[in-house]
């Protein structure tokens, strides 16, 4: 007769040793039954084993230890996430395993303990390739403890491992300075000055007299956009898959939101738009009308890399410092508090879920508004003095 889980058997052998095993399960490729054993000097003490065993296969906290390597789980796991994590993140799981996680992938999933990886980190910290004295940065290094952690998570769902042993294990900290690259107005100005003869002039106009992401810039289209009440909708993005460039959805509740414009922006979407439909006229059916404000010769999305590149191309040809494209978001934003915005208003038009956010982010320009205060709320109550 079988056995069923958690029963056990206990004998002492020809040499004195005293043996004793406990079934834990059925193997299922082969139907038949699993059992561990246990050894020891006294029967009491393998009695003691067995007694834990079972408690732990009767409280459902019992898992039996994986001889699988760190990396082959690893890459189990990101693969079979794939279809469910959007396509940026999967990609970034993928370089934190490839790059980083691979450096302690022959151990094995059991026997994979929290000074191992506390000492990975420290390494990337003090010695990783491309920060400061040679380390990586600490949102880099937060990000490879991240992917580790979700990873064994799932293994202890799947019963692969006890526990999760990143749960002890202290990110390392290292002082970055947070320093955003922006642009003043004068160097805005002759930005957009040389970009108006190029092809994607109204994109780049756009980013800095809204504050919006790349994808979403590409995933604008003129049915978003009320040119009477002077408003934009932001509703979609424009992302890369491994299936190609796809429209989605934005990813906040607070991503979705209105964006105001100026009568400068509204002349300029016009023409624009006066512009394009010479376009279309011009390529009849070869035109692909998808509606969007931002598109290539034939109607198609941009592919941000496209986008990203005549950013740079514009940079150089305008003798400018050179920022990423994302940071004209931080421009139009400082530009926004420093004439007069509110920090709250800001934190509606670049979709923050929390003021926290934006504050902390554009902490160098709210210090200046909170000096402003200062002097506003000092001559609020004075009182000029009569001589006597």
């Amino acid at each position: 007769m079988a056995r069923g889980n958690g029963e056990g058997t206990i004998f002492q052998r020809k040499d004195g040793k005293w043996q004793g095993a406990v079934t834990i399960g059925t193997d299922p490729q082969t139907g038949k039954q699993k059992r561990k054993y246990f050894y020891g000097d006294t029967r009491k003490e393998v009695a003691r084993q067995m007694t834990n065993l079972k408690q732990k296969l009767f409280s459902g906290t019992y898992s039996e230890p994986s001889e699988m390597k760190l990396i082959d789980w690893l890459n189990s796991w990101i693969e079979g996430r794939k279809s469910t994590l959007a396509y940026k993140t999967y990609k970034n799981y993928k370089t934190m395993i490839k790059n980083h996680l691979i450096d302690i992938g022959d151990t094995k999933l059991k026997d994979l303990r929290t000074r191992q990886v506390q000492k990975l980190l420290n390494d990337k910290l003090k010695n990783g390739k491309v920060y400061g004295e040679g380390g990586l940065s600490p949102r880099t290094v937060k990000y490879i403890y991240q992917t580790l952690h979700v990873a064994l998570e799932q293994a202890v769902k799947e019963n692969m491992i006890p526990r999760n042993i990143c749960k002890a294990v202290e990110v390392p900290k290292k002082q970055e300075e947070k320093k955003l690259h922006t642009w003043d107005k004068r160097q805005v100005n002759k930005f957009l000055e040389t970009t108006r003869d190029h092809k994607y002039f109204i994109l780049h106009y756009l980013a800095l007299n809204t504050g919006m992401r790349r994808g979403e810039l590409l995933g604008l289209q003129w049915k978003d956009i009320n040119l009477d009440k002077k408003r934009i909708e932001v509703k979609r993005q424009l992302a890369r898959t491994d299936k190609g460039l796809i429209f989605k959805k934005v990813k906040t509740k607070s991503g979705n939101r209105t964006i105001p414009i100026t009568d400068d922006v509204v002349r300029e979407l016009k023409q624009h738009k006066i512009l394009q439909g010479e376009d279309r006229l011009a390529l009849g059916e070869a035109y692909q009308d998808n509606d969007l404000v931002g598109c290539n010769g034939i109607g198609n999305p941009i592919d941000p890399r496209n986008l990203v590149r005549d950013f740079k191309e514009i940079i150089e040809e305008a003798g400018l410092p050179e920022i990423r494209f994302h940071d004209m978001r931080h421009t139009f934003s400082t530009l926004f508090l420093q004439a007069g915005g509110s920090i709250k208003t800001l934190q509606q038009i670049l979709g923050h879920s929390s003021i926290t956010v934006t504050i902390d982010t554009y902490s160098h320009v709210t210090e200046e508004m909170l000096i402003d205060a200062e002097r506003k709320m000092e001559a609020m109550f004075q009182v000029k003095r009569v001589k006597k």
